[in-house]
């Protein structure tokens, strides 16, 4: 199932005046299509799959895979829609003989006759042919009428050479980078998206549970970590959940890149912590203390605390990103921190190849709040000497507001108390 709002993406591409889009990052194409790249894009060379989203809603999506997973793309976007191109792999499909008495070359062969094979044999890409996967996308943009169109790439992603190639082969085109455009388009999730995205902060935060009942004196940075997996572990089994991915970024002491620090009495334990469903990762972060929080790091945590607050406050329709870093930011200068200088405080959530994707909460983020966001918020300080600090959420923005994905206080907590 495509994630694409069509009628998004034209009120978006309007204005750059694009006729098209062409997607060829892995992610991107799985995002646009609903299906997998393939595994000739492991090589995350530009032309392995190609998704082709015209800017006129009632046009077909299109794509371009290797001949093993077009049949499956053929189903969900017609076979109209969809063209291949070689890959190394070597296939026969022998079933509608293979009740017989012939011998394994005799059906293979019997099966490439069907397919249309010629006779004399051909020869495969070590990998796959990027010049047969542009002729093929040539091919399906003479269809739509969109060979001499101006269309936008992925060029965030795409190697210098593939793109050099497409404009060798496709010199009709006007070929333009649309890499911002396409991440506004990506930022307003789905209902499956957002599914997908709550049921993976879920998951993460039954896993905090058990990383918590954990500390105590003496345990290791990497016992606390390897607790939260269990419980991640634990709740995924229980759901009948298959993640694709975990992560995270527990610290504990006075360094916040200590390595695998001891709990002792006073000590800073930050959770950075996330899980992927079907490559959406969450992204969600809360500090404690072991026993009596120190008089710093109670100041640092309120600092943090009355960013997270003044920010939130304009985490909502009719305010735009850069309104909540400016906020974020003045309450930690309010605070004392005057040279505190944080590039980001949140950015959006989805499936890439890392959890942080744009639009990020900037002060260049000129981007409006919209409903249908999912974006990480946070307040995070590294102080060496202190430890590690963060106050992160997870939230989806409504009509009205933002609702968050974790139900854990936000506060400064001592554990062990």
């Amino acid at each position: 199932m495509s994630h694409v709002n069509r009628t998004r993406a034209q009120r978006l591409l309007a204005p750059r005046g694009l006729d098209a889009i062409v997607l060829s990052k892995p992610e991107n194409f799985a995002w646009a299509t609903g299906c997998a790249p393939g595994v000739a894009a492991f090589w995350r060379r530009a032309g392995a799959a190609l998704a082709l989203v015209p800017a006129d809603p009632a046009a077909p999506l299109c794509a371009v895979a290797s001949e093993l997973f077009a049949p499956g793309l053929r189903r969900a976007l017609g076979d109209a829609h969809v063209a291949d191109h070689p890959d190394w792999i070597e296939t026969a499909d022998i079933r509608p003989w293979q009740d017989g008495p012939d011998s394994a070359a005799v059906l293979a062969e019997r099966a490439w006759d069907a397919a249309g094979r010629p006779a004399a044999g051909r020869a495969r890409p070590a990998a796959f042919d990027a010049r047969a996967a542009f002729a093929a996308l040539g091919d399906l943009l003479r269809g739509q009428g969109l060979h001499s169109a101006r269309i936008g790439l992925d060029l965030d992603f795409w190697p210098v050479l593939d793109f050099h190639l497409l404009q060798e082969l496709l010199p009709g085109v006007q070929w333009v980078d649309a890499s911002a455009t396409i991440g506004a388009i990506r930022a307003v999730k789905s209902p499956a998206e957002i599914d997908k995205l709550r049921q993976a902060a879920a998951i993460a935060e039954a896993g905090m549970h058990t990383a918590l009942s954990a500390v105590r004196a003496g345990v290791s940075r990497h016992d606390i970590a390897d607790a939260w997996a269990d419980g991640v572990a634990a709740c995924a089994r229980a759901q009948g959940v298959r993640l694709s991915g975990q992560w995270e970024y527990v610290s504990v002491g006075p360094l916040p890149w200590g390595g695998n620090a001891t709990v002792i009495d006073g000590s800073v334990i930050k959770f950075d912590v996330g899980c992927l469903v079907d490559g959406y990762s969450s992204d969600c972060g809360r500090t404690y203390t072991f026993g009596r929080a120190g008089p710093r790091a109670r100041e640092i945590m309120a600092a943090l605390s009355n960013a997270f607050d003044a920010g939130l406050e304009v985490l909502k329709p009719g305010h735009l990103l850069s309104d909540v870093y400016a906020q974020a930011a003045r309450a930690m200068q309010r605070a004392g921190f005057r040279r505190y200088a944080r590039g980001h405080f949140g950015h959006s959530l989805g499936r890439d190849t890392f959890c942080e994707v744009p639009p990020f909460v900037a002060a260049q983020a000129h981007e409006p709040i919209e409903p249908g966001m999912v974006l990480a918020f946070e307040t995070p300080f590294y102080v060496d000497g202190e430890g590690g600090f963060i106050i992160e959420d997870q939230f989806l923005i409504t009509d009205t507001g933002a609702q968050a994905a974790w139900s854990l206080p936000r506060h400064l907590v001592e554990l062990g108390l």
